[in-house]
This record gives C-alpha cells, structure tokens and sequence, in this order.
C-alpha cells in the first residue's frame, strides 16, 4: 500500500499572519494620530472633548476603517480621521454649541452625537452620489505639481504634530505657547525619538524584508525603560497613558436613547449639517482620492475612483451609525502599515482588529508605551510621505538644470498653504490651481501652426504663367490651424492673432478641423474677427466648417439670428480648398482672364507645348485626341492603363482616391497623366472632373510615332513633361519645409 503525504502550503497563512501583525503594528504607531484627531475634532466641548472624541475616533479606524477595507480593492485600503474633516466637525460643533447656549440650554453629549452622526452619514450618502456620478475620476485630472504639494504639505504637518512628542513637550502647551514651548523640551527625549526613527530607515535598509516600523518601536520600547531603570532621573519624555475603556461602548449608543428629540435637533440644524456634509464630501473625498493616487504611482497599481468613493461612502455611512469621525483614506496610516509588513485588506482588518483591542483589552498597556518613540516611527513615515520627483526636481534647480519654474511654484504654493491653513485649504488650492493651469493648458496648445500659402500652397496645380504670379501672391494669405477647444479661455487669442498680420495680408484663414468643441464664446470671437478683419481690407476664410461638421453646426448655434451667419459663405470643408479659393480670388483680382478657373487656355499656351515653334504645334495637333468631359464624369479610374498624357484645355480635373479624397487639382492649361505614361505601370489614382472640361490626349502609340519621324519635337515634348514633374516636386518639398 502506498503512502500518501499530504503536504500543506503554509506560506499564504504565513504571510495573512505577517500582513496582520503588520496592520497591528501600523495601528499602534498611529495611535497618538487617533488620539490627536479625536480630541481636536470635539474641541469645542473643552473639558469633554476627549470624553467623546476618543471614542469617535476610534469607532472611526474600527468600525468605518473595517467596511472600508472590505468593500475597496485597493491594496492601500487603510483609512482613519483626518486633519481637515476633523476641523470642519469642530467647526460645525462650534456653531450648533453657540446656539444651543444661547438659548440657555445645557449642551449634552447625546446632542453633539446626533449632530456628529448626522454629519457623517450624510457625508457617506453624498459619496456614493458621487461615486455613481463618476465624479471621483475628475481626480485625474489634478496635475502632478498640485498632488506633490499636497503631500509635501502633509508631511510637514505630520512632522509638526509629532515635535511635542518627539521633544517631551506636555500635549497641552504646544496649542497655547507655540514655539515657546520648545523651551521645556528634554534632550533625552529627542535622541530617543530621532534614534527610533534611524533605526527604523537602517532596518528597512538592512533588512527590507524585516517589519521595520514594528522593530524599531519595540527595541525603543526596550531603550526607553531599560534607560530608565539605569539613571532614574534620565528624562526620556512622557508615555501614552492609558486609556479609560468604560467611557468608550456607552457613548456610542446614545445616538438611540432619545429618538424624538435627535430628529427635532436635526431638523432644527439642518441647514448647517447639509452644509458641512457637502464640505466633508468634497474634502474628505478629494484628500482620499489623492492619497490614492500618490499610492498607485509608487505601487504601479490603478484604483478605479469610484470603487473607492463607494467604498468610502459606504464605510462613512456605517461609520455615523456609530457616532465615528470622518473616515478618508490614510496615506500615513498605509505607509505605517506597509513598512511594518502588512499588505492589502488583512493588514487593514489587523489594524482595525488591533485598534479593538487596544480600546476594549489593553488601554492600560499604553501607559509602558513611550511617545518619542511613537514619534520617532511616525517621523519616518513622514519622511516616506515626501513626494521624492519633487525634490530631485528642486535639486536640478538649484544646480541650474532647465526644471519647469511653473510646476516647482505651484508645489511651493499648495505645500504652503497646506502648512498654514491645512491640507483642506491646500485642496482648495490645488482644485483652483488644476483648473487655471487646465485653462493655461487649453490656451496654449490652440494655436497648432501658423503659417502663410507661400509656406504651404494648395494642392491645385495652375498653369505657368499663373503658378508664376501665385509665387509671390501666396505671400498675402496667413493661415493658423486651431486644435482643441476653442472656449472662453482662449477666444480673445483668436483676436489677437489678428494684430499680428503682416501688412497687405488679403487673406486669413481658421483652420478648425482640429478643434473639437466651440461655445458661444469662441464663436463670438470669430464673428468679431471677421468684422475687425474686413476693416482692414481682409477677408476671413473658415476651413474644416463643411455641411455635416460639428464645427459649423456650433458655429451656426451660436450665430442664429445675425447676419453673420452668412459669413459661412467663406467656409470650406478642409485647408486644402480653402487656400485654393483663396489663391483663385487673388488670382481673378490681378491677373488676365486665362488665368481664371473655367476658362479656355488655348492650346498652344499648355505646359506640353511649352517653348514649341509654330511648325512643331502644327506637327503635333495631329497626334492629339479631342476629348469632352461632363462634370463627375471620369477621365481615368485607378489601375487603368497609362495610354497618354492629357493636356487640360477647358475646366477642371482632380485626382482622387476611391472614397472621394483629393489628392490634387489640375487647372486648364496644366498636363495630367504623365507619370503613368512615363513607368508604364498604370494610373495610381482616379481621375474626374469637377466641371465640364476639355482634354487633349497625345497617347504612347502617338509620342513613338512622332520619335521616329520628328526626334526634336519628341525631345522637347519629353522635356516638358520633365520640367512640369520637377515644378510639381519643388513645391511638395517647399512645403514639406
């Protein structure tokens, strides 16, 4: 009988275990955070405050942490309170706590509850709102520059929060005394802290693999009371303290005692709590969604927004059921997480798990745990927190590298303001910001190319004499391709252009194939233009406008009921056709009838007969075949055989491909079809009058016949067609240039 082993893969049970205890870990280092938030967003009940802040707070990482982390499926699902949702609470608690005692009522705690809870399931239904809006994507669309600020700015403040700590400094002199209090400071205490954070960059350094944070805070847990046992009156700083957990479980059941008067006070307030319900959605989702995005950039994922918002609208929303604060996405609660090895969902839930237990088991176990030490750990997150291209950039700088100046001012803006009035104010910055520098943006990239005719000609081909007169002619018709958008932000540019036009221009023209929407705006100002143009003796041509373009339906929206409408007269369905009828008009201005488009070019005055004598035209009429053309009627079809050469006499021939586009244009008294008579393999394209048209064709059994009999005649004949291929090259390469 054969033995059968059963071998059991241990590693995921091994790493589910290290994730949680990561999570653990990351719970413990953020705890003076969690503490902090709590008690600063229900400052405004003095005395009370930690008495139902802490409470909040942790019902926060508990509970609206937990549901958050199992509704996202983003591998940094931490979330916790946050600075700026924790002060617009305050803010609204200050308003309903003035008014409630002005009226000579005393303010219970059950009422500040109600109006917390109220506030934040609010703000949870407003997210999912936003969530099935798809609004979260607009995130996107926040430039690097105002992200790296953003957490340039919060790591400072993180830093800021934890000098107390990290100096030995009581909590409560740093709100009142500032800076001063800096001057109780203990120095054991700052090389406590500033050792627990080097030891914590040397371990991820050393050993990547090893839970850094985790490490670091138990050997300085270690340092801090075997120092003290050594030289009692070392003074290292202060510890936690613990926590009183009989005042926590009660508190977050009042929200039911009385059912009748939580919703009068609701309705009494509910102008203020829709208010800052709107206010913590934005915000909280904004700050979240860009924490978000600063994670994805270093982990190389791609969190889908509204995912996410749905998950935080979810966790918020459960959250306020239980009296939490606020719950936004944690960047530092993540960071802390994942350098003590937690990743994903179960080092969320860990954190949330510890979190519990620190509440309802081993709130007197924090009174062993030091606060520089804690400081030194969140010190180091702070640091991770730094957006690093930022910096390099900053670098290059200042050793006179080309670094964009515009981007590195819009960091140091947002990173200030972020500093002295909060990462709330800094989001608002950098909203406002995102949209000037989108507009900036549009601005900028309208303008694709400028140019004249004489850069670039149309692709008609004329006869010499007019070709001749074009060459300097095209010199008067200025061209600007647009692309974009062509709004309110930028139409006056439109009209600027126009000051700009070199002297004796008779010809402007718009090329708005590129431009993907006009508003009311932008077509004003192409109706503005049109009149300032005419005033000095220009004419306005529009391309890309044809029948069934979007372009001229917006313009035609917008110039319903003027008579400007009637300026679409001068629109064109692409560039091309434009230039053409810009290069006809100057040439119908100042030049002898034939060189007018439609009319007979005599024979003789054909690029083929080019320099002929008398006596060599009579010897060739004869070899010439007459033919007629009705307008769309086909001269050759692609692939057919190169028979001849067709001189143009009346009319109009373009060459185009199967579905309708034009290649080029010939004009009566040009040659057509040489190229294919030449290499003999075939015509390359289709062949068709525009108008009714006159041809002449001196087929190959024609040019062979006249080689043997009149070899002069031939040569010439050959060198004409010569000179009209290389006429025809110069001016593709001119206007490649």
């Amino acid at each position: 009988m054969t033995a059968v082993r059963s071998r059991f893969d241990f590693a995921p049970a091994v790493a589910g275990l290290r994730s949680m205890l990561g999570g653990a870990v990351g719970a413990i280092v953020c705890l003076a955070i969690v503490l902090t938030l709590g008690v600063l967003a229900l400052a405004p009940l003095g005395g009370r405050a930690a008495q139902l802040g802490v409470p909040a707070a942790f019902a926060c990482v508990i509970v609206s942490a937990s549901l958050y982390s199992l509704f996202s499926r983003s591998s940094s699902a931490a979330g916790g309170p946050s600075s700026p949702t924790a002060l617009i609470i305050a803010l609204l608690l200050s308003q309903v706590l003035q008014q409630e005692q002005a009226g000579g009522s005393a303010v219970a705690l059950t009422v500040v509850l109600a109006v917390l809870s109220a506030a934040v399931m609010a703000m949870g239904l407003l997210q999912m709102l936003m969530a099935a809006l798809q609004l979260g994507r607009l995130a996107r669309f926040v430039p690097q520059p105002v992200l790296a600020g953003f957490m340039n700015g919060v790591a400072v403040l993180v830093v800021l929060g934890q000098l107390p700590a990290l100096m030995g400094v009581a909590p409560e002199l740093w709100p009142v005394q500032g800076w001063q209090a800096l001057q109780q400071m203990h120095g054991g205490a700052l090389a406590l802290g500033l050792a627990t954070a080097g030891l914590v960059w040397l371990l991820a350094w050393r050993a990547p693999r090893l839970p850094a944070a985790l490490a670091a805070m138990v050997l300085g847990l270690l340092g801090y009371h075997l120092a003290r046992a050594t030289w009692p009156a070392l003074d290292l700083g202060p510890t936690l303290g613990a926590l009183d957990t009989t005042q926590f479980w009660p508190g977050l059941l009042a929200l039911w005692a009385e059912p009748d008067a939580t919703m009068a006070l609701l309705a009494k307030y509910a102008r203020p709590l829709g208010l800052t319900a709107v206010l913590l959605a934005l915000v909280g989702s904004l700050e979240s969604l860009l924490n978000l995005r600063a994670a994805d950039q270093r982990s190389g994922e791609h969190s889908d927004e509204s995912r996410e918002l749905w998950a935080l609208g979810l966790a918020n929303l459960g959250g306020g059921l239980m009296g939490a604060l606020p719950m936004a996405q944690s960047r530092s609660r993540a960071t802390a997480i994942q350098m003590a090895g937690g990743r994903g969902r179960v080092a969320a839930l860990g954190a949330a798990l510890c979190s519990a237990v620190l509440v309802g088991l081993a709130g007197a176990w924090l009174d062993y745990l030091p606060g520089a030490v804690l400081a030194g750990v969140m010190l180091s997150v702070a640091i991770n927190l730094v957006d690093r291209r930022s910096i390099r950039q900053i670098g290059l700088r200042l050793r006179g590298s080309p670094v964009s100046q515009e981007g590195l001012l819009t960091m140091g803006l947002v990173c200030l303001l972020t500093l002295l009035q909060g990462p709330g104010a800094g989001v608002a910055l950098g909203l406002l910001l995102s949209m000037l520098l989108f507009l900036r943006g549009l601005n900028r990239s309208l303008l694709r190319a400028r140019f004249t005719a004489q850069q670039r000609p149309s692709r008609r081909v004329y006869p010499p004499q007019a070709e001749q007169l074009l060459q300097t002619a095209r010199s008067h018709i200025h061209v600007l391709e647009l692309e974009g958008a062509l709004f309110f932000g930028n139409a006056d540019r439109v009209l600027q252009e126009a000051k700009h036009l070199a002297t004796g221009t008779r010809y402007m023209i718009i090329d708005l194939q590129r431009v993907l929407t006009i508003d009311e705006s932008g077509a004003l100002a192409l109706q503005q233009l049109a009149a300032q143009l005419a005033r000095q003796h220009c004419t306005l041509l529009l391309a890309g406008v044809g029948p069934a373009t979007a372009q001229r339906r917006q313009i035609l929206a917008c110039w319903a009921g003027s008579g400007a409408a009637a300026g679409l007269a001068h629109g064109y369905a692409d560039l091309d056709h434009a230039l053409e009828a810009a290069e006809l008009q100057l040439l119908q201005a100042g030049s002898s009838p034939h060189q007018r488009l439609g009319d007979a070019v005599p024979l003789g005055a054909c690029s083929l007969l080019r320099d002929l004598s008398a006596p060599q035209q009579a010897a060739l009429l004869p070899h010439l075949q007459a033919r007629r053309l009705q307008a769309g009627e086909w001269l050759f079809k692609q692939g057919d055989p190169g028979n001849g050469v067709y001189v143009l006499t009346r009319g109009s021939i373009s060459i185009v491909n199967s579905s309708g586009q034009r290649f080029m244009s010939f004009s009566a008294g040009t040659m057509l079809g040489e190229l294919a008579m030449l290499d003999g393999r075939g015509r390359s394209a289709n062949a068709v009058a525009e108008q009714d048209a006159e041809v002449f064709l001196l087929s190959t059994e024609g040019l062979s016949s006249l080689a043997a009999t009149d070899p002069a005649l031939c040569s010439q004949l050959y060198r004409n067609m010569a000179l009209h291929l290389a006429e025809r090259l110069r001016a593709a390469s001119e206007a490649w240039h």
